[in-house]
């Protein structure tokens, strides 16, 4: 009997998610609900599946029956009042939009309701970390008035409160869920249709086309792919469990050590959520937060995501070029036209949307143009129905918990305008600072990465863009230098010791230690950490500024990461001794910085090294004096 009811719970909670995202799909590029409507009950189907599929008190065999019973029913009053809360929000929401400040009593109970449903939904979906954070925040909304110095505020009634989060558009139903289901929720089944046509093996094989024959091909395949399908799937964690499958043991068979497979198929996979076309979820957000048009964050991350897979790559090509790692023969690599022919139409797929944002088209329509040319290839190719179906559940259940993430976020963001705690944070770090921006940004850097640790990247977003995004204005930085600077951080987080999501889940693919596997790619991502100081001071490289500055900007950049890499990997023509790479990381920060004299100064510096690096190559070498003398019938290869 408990094994039915489990089984009966998942199989609603599936539907429930699965009506969700297909609801979206539908209703949201056609319009034919108001997203006043939409949200409410997006949120509640996401709700029901939730409290369907993850019970409060899960049945074990050792744990009593009354336990799980009692459990089972407050999960039922909770399913309940999901559907209550959503469907009385939707349908009521012209009158509850025209008596803002003059709520009726029914209003109060079902705001109330609703700030708990999203309490449990967040935790359901993503554990306590970020629970904790949105209940001080509503703590702080109702006792903000004992808090000391610029934290104090007027202090809001529980009801006060919970009628500004549930009831008005700056709350649980405000801009970050509004985002998942204009945008992300389409991008996501878009890319859950590719994969049920075989995309994700194909750009597996379209990567070992272009880089496998190289110096460490197949370490290099993987960062191809996994930036590839990042692009599509936004998830970092999602694309080592989805490429991570493929890539890591070829590694292990070509001469990885486990560990180091590990590592690049974390850094790439963490890399995807910065690769345009279609970027992380987050993105999205970032654009409508800027009121710009979503393509003009795809074309400012493009310099940056170059830079993070430069790193990527050269520290492979040093590690395989030290640890004698040759590229596969041509023999066993696949063809560029067979190839091709067999999966032409994805990069086309890909390319068309692509190309839609940059003729104009708004994120929604030119997803939905995708989604609906995604299908007909799904129906060409006669796609199985069970993996059809496999995929889409995949995609709806990480669509569900951003939904409710987002929900969540909403809370914190709902408290920031209620308060006014935004602009005082924002006094309090430049206070910190002491005026100093480098100061600030690690300040946010910091902070970025702490809650990246427990929180997705595109909740991460949110929070920081209400609470510090002012203050790094107000140091002067670009708007879009700004966000994109604790966004990039938001991503890093993943591969970022001691909670390294994406490392752990590529450790437990390649068989080795995850703390091994973690600093590994902590290690090998660490150029990537430089890059963000750099683009918020030097704007030319998230193409603000002129043609030639850009190029110059991006040229001496790359320079830098080039050398950067070097130093952090230690070897380039033998071992690079202590000295030298000092030098080479002065060097590096030279060229990233802005300036022809520090330019010139950063390049003198790094040839200065790679000269004596030769000169030592030069004399560790045998002579041909020192060379054995050849047996009798042995003869050089021609």
């Amino acid at each position: 009997m408990p094994g039915s009811v489990t089984r009966l719970r998942a199989w609603l909670g599936n539907l429930a998610w699965l009506v969700a995202v297909l609801f979206v799909v539908v209703a949201q590029p056609l319009y034919l609900l108001p997203i006043e409507r939409l949200l409410p009950i997006t949120l509640m189907l996401v709700m029901v599946g939730l409290f369907a599929k993850k019970p409060l008190v899960a049945p074990k065999e050792h744990r009593a029956r009354w336990l799980v019973n009692a459990g089972t029913t407050l999960d039922l009053v909770l399913f309940a009042g999901a559907i209550l809360v959503g469907l009385y929000v939707a349908i009521n929401y012209e009158a509850i939009i025209f008596r803002q400040g003059a709520f009726t009593g029914t209003d109060q109970v079902v705001s109330l309701i609703g700030l708990f449903l999203t309490f449990e939904a967040v935790r359901r979906s993503v554990g306590w970390p970020l629970t904790i954070v949105t209940i001080i925040f509503l703590l702080y909304a109702i006792f903000g008035r004992y808090m000391p110095g610029p934290l104090i505020n007027r202090g809001y009634p529980l009801g006060r409160a919970a009628n500004q989060l549930v009831l008005s558009y700056s709350g649980i139903y405000g801009i970050p869920l509004a985002i998942m289901v204009r945008y992300v929720i389409l991008f996501m089944v878009f890319g859950a249709l590719l994969q049920s046509c075989g995309a994700a093996e194909f750009l597996v094989r379209f990567a070992q086309v272009i880089a496998g024959r190289y110096t460490g091909g197949l370490g290099k395949v993987a960062v191809l792919a996994s930036a590839m399908v990042g692009s599509i799937s936004g998830s970092a964690a999602g694309n080592v469990a989805t490429t991570g499958s493929v890539t890591i043991p070829a590694m292990k068979q070509g001469g990885y050590e486990p560990h180091f497979a590990g590592s690049i198929e974390a850094v790439a996979s963490t890399g995807g959520q910065i690769m345009p076309p279609i970027m992380g979820a987050a993105a999205f957000l970032m654009a409508d937060y800027l009121g710009i048009p979503y393509i003009k964050v795809a074309t400012a991350a493009i310099i940056p995501a170059i830079f993070y897979f430069l790193s990527a790559g050269v520290a492979i090509d040093l590690y395989s070029r030290r640890h004698g790692l040759r590229g596969l023969p041509r023999s066993e690599l696949p063809r560029m036209l067979p190839t091709l022919r067999n999966g032409w139409y994805f990069l086309v797929l890909i390319l068309l949307v692509y190309g839609l944002l940059v003729y104009g088209f708004s994120p929604t329509r030119s997803a939905f143009v995708g989604v609906i040319a995604a299908a007909v290839l799904a129906l060409i190719k006669r796609a199985g129905i069970r993996q059809t179906v496999d995929v889409m559940l995949t995609a709806a259940q990480s669509a569900a918990i951003l939904c409710a993430v987002t929900a969540g976020a909403g809370i914190v963001v709902g408290v920031v305008q209620l308060t006014g705690i935004g602009a005082q944070l924002a006094s309090v770090l430049v206070s910190l600072s002491m005026g100093h921006v480098l100061i600030l940004l690690t300040l946010v850097m910091i902070a970025s990465i702490i809650l990246g640790m427990g929180m997705p990247t595109t909740v991460v977003y949110v929070l920081l863009a209400a609470l510090v995004a002012p203050a790094l204005e107000s140091m002067g930085l670009k708007p879009i230098a700004a966000h994109f600077f604790f966004f990039y951080f938001g991503v890093l987080a993943a591969i970022t010791p001691p909670v390294a999501l994406a490392s752990y889940a590529a450790a437990s693919i390649a068989g080795s230690s995850l703390d091994l596997t973690g600093w590994t790619a902590f290690r090998m991502a660490l150029p990537a950490f430089v890059v963000p100081f750099f683009f918020a001071l030097n704007p030319a490289l998230l193409m603000q500024g002129t043609p030639l500055q850009i190029i110059q900007s991006a040229i001496t950049a790359a320079l830098g990461i080039w050398l950067f890499t070097i130093a952090v990997m230690g070897f380039f023509n033998g071992n690079v001794p202590i000295f030298g790479r000092i030098a080479l990381l002065a060097a590096s920060f030279m060229l990233i910085s802005k300036g022809l004299l520090t330019d010139a100064g950063g390049l003198a510096l790094g040839l200065a090294v790679f000269a004596y690096q030769a000169r030592r190559a030069r004399r560790s070498a045998p002579s041909p004096q020192s060379q054995p003398p050849m047996e009798q019938g042995e003869h050089t290869r021609p």
